[in-house]
């Protein structure tokens, strides 16, 4: 820290020389030199701000958990093409790192899979105790991740990602179906920030654009209530991996 606010301070002051270096006597530029410092002491208070949060997680029980399983995280992040802090983030929102999470709807672990979801994926991995290994929900979770990338090829990875993501939480057809009203709209099928607030608009009370978009008046993959849980786990895990890629 003493390095850093000499260094800030060196900056600081050559700046303002170069400042008034050419200035007649009393008319030194004293807001340049006011604006300078006023970025640097913000600057210093975003370190300590980050300072904060990084000690607070680390000796959180998340930073604990987050630790544990730092190794296979990172293995099948990489993987599969992951930055290993989203895995983090996910699987914070998924079940705030209980390895004994349920779901009121069956979905089991720290990646929160379903049983038939595991299932499949435990055909195509070959391996066996998805809903009872930490480790193998969370090698099949971000294996499932993955899959939803598919999905989604035209996007940029920003909104790859976050479509994916979507799609983890309410399945694919819940993503096209919003998709689908975007074109309609004639938004961009690809950008999350368009697809996003059509996910709202696939309850049965939308029947009129429904008539307007499908020709059997109904969305292709049904009707879909849980947009507003959607739209939370996407924009939180995001924001949440924001702040975890300037601590971890």
């Amino acid at each position: 820290m003493r390095k850093l606010i000499l260094f800030l301070f060196i900056i600081s002051a050559m700046s303002f020389i170069a400042c008034t270096k050419n200035e007649p006597a009393g008319n030194i530029n004293i807001s340049g030199k006011d604006s300078l410092m006023a970025e640097v002491e913000m600057r210093l208070q975003e370190k300590r701000r980050l300072d904060k949060l990084r000690i607070n997680l680390k000796n959180s029980r998340t930073g604990r958990s987050i630790e544990k399983y730092k190794p296979i995280i990172k293995k099948y992040a990489k993987r599969y093409g992951f930055d290993w802090r989203l895995i983090v983030a996910q699987i914070a929102q998924e079940s705030s790192f209980k390895e004994k999470a349920r779901s009121r709807v069956g979905a089991k672990g720290l990646m929160q899979l379903m049983p038939l979801t595991a299932k499949e994926i435990s055909r195509e991995l070959d391996i066996k105790y998805i809903m009872k290994s930490p480790r193998e929900n969370i090698t099949a979770g971000i294996y499932h991740l993955k899959k939803q990338m598919r999905y989604f090829p035209d996007s940029k990875p920003i909104d790859r990602t976050r479509l994916a993501l979507a799609s983890y939480n309410a399945g694919p057809g819940r993503v096209f179906d919003a998709q689908e009203i975007a074109g309609f709209y004639k938004k961009s099928e690809n950008k999350w920030p368009t697809v996003r607030p059509y996910l709202a608009m696939l309850k049965k009370s939308d029947w009129e654009l429904h008539l307007q978009v499908w020709p059997n008046g109904q969305p292709k993959y049904g009707y879909f209530y849980g947009s507003e849980e959607t739209i939370n786990y996407v924009d939180q895990i995001w924001k949440t991996y924001l702040v975890y890629k300037e601590i971890l």
